[in-house]
């Protein structure tokens, strides 16, 4: 099995995304799920770069992600776009290693309390991590979220199915 690395593009403490990515990597094996928000790094500016360099949270999770082979994300949308956070994050990691996805299998999901499932966010992170070298494997957008999530697990059993077939 592939070292699986799986996280949310969110800083929420109650990030719906979190908890997708959480029951999507239990049904991998070897799968580590972490939280972004334990990787420290300020709003990304050049003047920052310049002055203190790149942030030990950033050089820390550029190392985890380079221990995987795959990566599971599952993305928030904030007004139609990824959210700030996920964004701050790449970019950091960006400068860090401009290919800091080179070589990773990357399968994308998003969930949103509406019917949308927050694909717009889904679209622009399948538009954008390939500039890092990822290779998109697959995606899937995961809406109304709080009819169709409960107890830790989705109770809709034609998403299971597609998160299998995401996964496989």
């Amino acid at each position: 099995m592939k070292n699986t690395i799986a996280f949310a593009g969110s800083n929420s403490s109650k990030s719906i995304n979190h908890q997708v990515v959480t029951y999507v990597a239990s049904l991998v094996e070897n799968a580590t799920t972490i939280k972004l928000t334990d990787y420290e790094a300020p709003i990304y500016s050049s003047d920052i770069e310049e002055e203190s360099g790149i942030p030990e949270g950033i050089i820390a999770l550029n190392e985890k992600l380079a221990s995987a082979e795959r990566l599971i994300i599952s993305v928030a949308e904030h007004n139609g776009n990824i959210s700030a956070f996920f964004k701050n994050t790449i970019d950091w990691l960006s400068r860090n290693n401009r290919e800091f996805l080179k070589g990773k299998e990357i399968i994308l999901f998003s969930s949103s309390p509406g019917p949308g499932g927050a694909s717009s966010a889904l679209a622009t992170t399948e538009k954008t991590l390939p500039y890092f070298g990822a290779t998109i494997k697959s995606t899937l957008n995961i809406g109304n979220f709080y009819q169709v999530f409960e107890n830790g697990k989705i109770n809709d059993a034609s998403i299971v199915e597609q998160i299998k077939k995401c996964l496989s």
